[in-house]
């Protein structure tokens, strides 16, 4: 497991720092908004905390994390689609011990 602090721009197009919103700042039931702290890009949606919005699907599915470890100091997870197993984002951070 990741302690996710930053994410993969597409817009950027390079790292950078990651930051989470509610999509909807009045409605927590839309979900959490993971975007690029440098131009605003939405990199994902998460509905819950293992659930994501799926554009190829379009539906909201279950989310997997698939762990790989990139060259230099954090660790990655690639947010895919459990259903058709589309990539929605990868995000980067620091590694934390299972509880």
């Amino acid at each position: 497991m990741i302690d996710a602090s930053h994410v993969y721009c597409a817009n950027c197009r390079a790292i950078q720092p990651v930051e989470f919103e509610r999509f909807v700042a009045s409605e927590p039931s839309m979900g959490t908004a993971a975007r690029c702290s440098r131009c605003g890009f939405l990199a994902f949606t998460m509905i819950s905390e293992a659930r994501v919005y799926c554009d190829v699907c379009d539906d909201v599915r279950p989310a997997l994390l698939h762990e790989y470890r990139p060259a230099g100091l954090l660790s990655g997870g690639l947010v895919r689609c459990a259903v058709c197993y589309a990539s929605r984002a990868r995000l980067y951070g620091t590694k934390v011990s299972a509880k």
